[in-house]
């Protein structure tokens, strides 16, 4: 038992410790096969989820979140004291042949399950499940209660790997995208899903801000990226509800994130976005109007044409323009500038054909 609750206190990434609090549990209690689901959002923690049959990885049923796959009373669960169950203590055999997750496993033949729940405060942030053959033993109330012993350990422990996880993340992303005052966060684009979001300013409200715009948050990504591989810059940021992206980076075979193929988005708040336009009240008209043509993508050739005036000239007027707002490049200036009404060219509707929309040139960078 002490060997097993030191195993499981060990820091190291979720799936070292994934493996170990699995590795610990199979040494009080042998099982050929374990699941182990953790995070505090239902569907993540089932999307992220590890299985292992035989000593092998397997993929987990495909189920939306814990309450669909397992029909676990989340509620009835976390208000008890108790953490290890035996699976025929929380509903008859029959019930649980019915239930997405072991009507998948049954078909492999295993056929007996043993539930450790991690939960504190009233909160239910995990569950580890360990599952036998018919050829096996059945599992027995006083192996339930070596994994009772041992929960308290795994909940501490899980705890710190969760907050552990989030730090991770956001040094990840920050990594990879500049950091700002704004909404991070990484979509999974095959799911797509979004993996962690943080806003350091008021905090991410899940249930609001995240989960009904994932779509909208997956096809706003693609447009960006799409941009970017193109060298555009767009009329306009993509939008979101809650706000416009303001920059986003792919993010590809990452530990942190499984290996996901990922995109890090940051999204400019509503009111962080009337405040981009603050940078154009230093300039001049003449530097307003240059440097909304150029955020709307136009070329050297085409912005002096529109301005009536010399490449020269407009090559100046840019000069002057990236020295005030202390940007080296168009790709700086834009971001710099972003926002739906300092992205739209004053004195013209639509982009001639040969603009740097149609050809990718770009004289000024």
């Amino acid at each position: 038992m002490d060997a097993a609750r030191l195993s499981v206190v060990q820091p190291g990434t979720r799936a070292n410790f994934m493996r170990r609090v699995v590795d610990a549990m199979r040494a009080l209690v042998p099982a050929p096969a374990t699941f182990f689901c953790l995070g505090t959002n239902e569907a993540r923690a089932y999307a992220e989820g590890a299985r292992v049959v035989d000593g092998a990885s397997a993929p987990m049923p495909p189920c939306g979140t814990l309450t669909e796959a397992f029909g676990l009373d989340a509620r009835s669960l976390v208000s008890s004291g108790r953490r290890a169950y035996l699976a025929d203590e929380l509903y008859p055999e029959a019930v649980r042949a019915t239930l997405p997750y072991f009507a998948t496993t049954r078909a492999a033949g295993l056929v007996d399950a043993v539930f450790v729940f991690l939960h504190e405060g009233g909160l239910l942030f995990g569950v580890v499940g360990l599952e036998r053959r018919a050829a096996d033993p059945p599992f027995e109330l006083d192996e339930v209660a070596r994994l009772e012993a041992l929960s308290p350990f795994v909940v501490s422990a899980a705890r710190a790997q969760l907050a552990f996880d989030d730090v991770s993340r956001e040094a990840t992303a920050l990594r990879a995208l500049l950091p700002g005052s704004s909404t991070l966060l990484v979509l999974d684009r095959d799911g797509p899903s979004v993996l962690w979001a943080a806003n350091r300013e008021r905090g991410v409200d899940w249930d609001a801000d995240i989960a009904p715009h994932v779509r909208a948050i997956a096809d706003a990504t693609e447009q960006a990226l799409a941009a970017k591989r193109r060298g555009d810059a767009l009329p306009t940021p993509p939008a979101l509800p809650f706000g416009t992206i303001a920059g986003v980076a792919r993010l590809e075979g990452d530990p942190v994130f499984a290996g996901a193929r990922c995109a890090v988005v940051r999204v400019q708040s509503l009111t962080k976005a009337k405040d981009a336009a603050k940078p154009l009240e230093g300039l001049s008209r003449r530097e307003r109007e240059i440097a909304r043509l150029l955020v709307a993508g136009y070329s050297g050739v085409n912005v002096a044409a529109i301005a009536g005036l010399s490449e020269n000239t407009v090559r100046t007027y840019v000069r002057r323009l990236y020295a005030k707002l202390g940007v080296v490049s168009r790709a700086e200036l834009v971001r710099t500038l972003v926002a739906p009404e300092s992205a739209r060219p004053s004195t013209v509707l639509a982009p001639p054909p040969d603009s740097a929309l149609a050809v990718r040139d770009d004289t000024l960078d």
